[in-house]
């Protein structure tokens, strides 16, 4: 069987799946939803995120210097995917899906009030790579629930971590195994 090779991606699934927010200079907030993401590096803590150019998240993440990387959870996985609607420039994708703001702790952008897990960081850089630009963030605060975090991970168990399989189809993440590694 031969694959069309422009659906590659939809072999490298689940693809973890977050909510970047961002924040303009008119202090609008945005939301949207990705899973082209990865840690980058431990020291200094970088995630890349993969973008489309002319998108809000990376306009407003290069004009305000930050952006919040959230975990998508079940509990709140409809209203988090709502969020990849197009709305005009402004509107507010929170108010779109019905989800709330709240202050983060480090930076201007705003954090998701329902998430478990909220990842605060600063605009490290960019990059042009094919159709899309790599937004890279450096980690400089973390806000989770009490709950939310296990063995220096999400607590899959309780939360259910949501991944991007393609199209329309995402899977839940709820079951661990261990594999000793040497």
């Amino acid at each position: 069987m031969n694959i069309d090779v422009d659906k590659y991606y939809g072999l490298i699934s689940p693809r973890p799946t977050v909510c970047i927010s961002t924040v303009d200079s008119d202090g609008n907030s945005n939301l949207a939803p990705y899973s082209f993401l990865t840690p980058l590096s431990f020291n200094p803590p970088l995630i890349v995120i993969g973008v489309g150019e002319g998108k809000d998240t990376i306009v407003n993440a290069r004009d305000i210097g930050d952006f919040v990387v959230t975990p998508l959870t079940e509990d709140w996985m409809v209203e988090g995917i709502k969020t990849g609607e197009s709305l005009p420039h402004g509107e507010s994708e929170f108010d779109l899906a019905g989800l709330n703001t709240k202050s983060s702790e480090k930076i201007k952008s705003p954090s998701v009030a329902e998430a478990a897990v909220n990842i605060e960081c600063e605009y490290y850089g960019e990059y042009e790579i094919g159709d899309h630009l790599l937004l890279v963030g450096e980690v400089v605060n973390i806000t989770a629930n009490e709950d939310a975090v296990k063995n220096d991970r999400i607590a899959l168990e309780k939360y259910g971590a949501v991944g991007h399989i393609s199209g329309e189809e995402f899977a839940v993440a709820r079951d661990i195994t261990e594999i000793e590694r040497n």
